[in-house]
């Protein structure tokens, strides 16, 4: 069953902030990364740094909710989410090869 963005408790926005979002643009921009680097190496790099950057984002919002809910993470995925923004996966958006 869907839930309400607004009736989400902060446990499930963050566990929903750490797994759905910080982590899947991480990998996001590592795949452009990946498929820019022997073209275009300087574009590749930039994704490459972004990637890093949304590691820190993920690290940094999982050590808060360790802080204030403990080592277990809620399993919520957007689809339990009415509303959520969906993504079509990236193999849909550009050939991975």
């Amino acid at each position: 069953m869907q839930k309400q963005f607004k009736d989400l408790t902060e446990r499930e926005i963050l566990a929903l902030a750490i797994f759905k979002n910080e982590e899947e643009d991480g990998r996001i921009y590592g795949e452009f990364a990946d498929a820019l680097r022997e073209s275009y190496p300087a574009t590749a790099d930039m994704f490459e740094e972004m990637r890093e950057e949304e590691v820190g984002h993920r690290d940094r919002l999982f050590d808060q909710f360790r802080e204030r809910f403990g080592e277990h993470i809620p399993l919520i995925r957007r689809e339990n989410v009415k509303g959520f923004l969906h993504r079509k996966p990236l193999w849909l958006v550009r050939p991975l090869g």
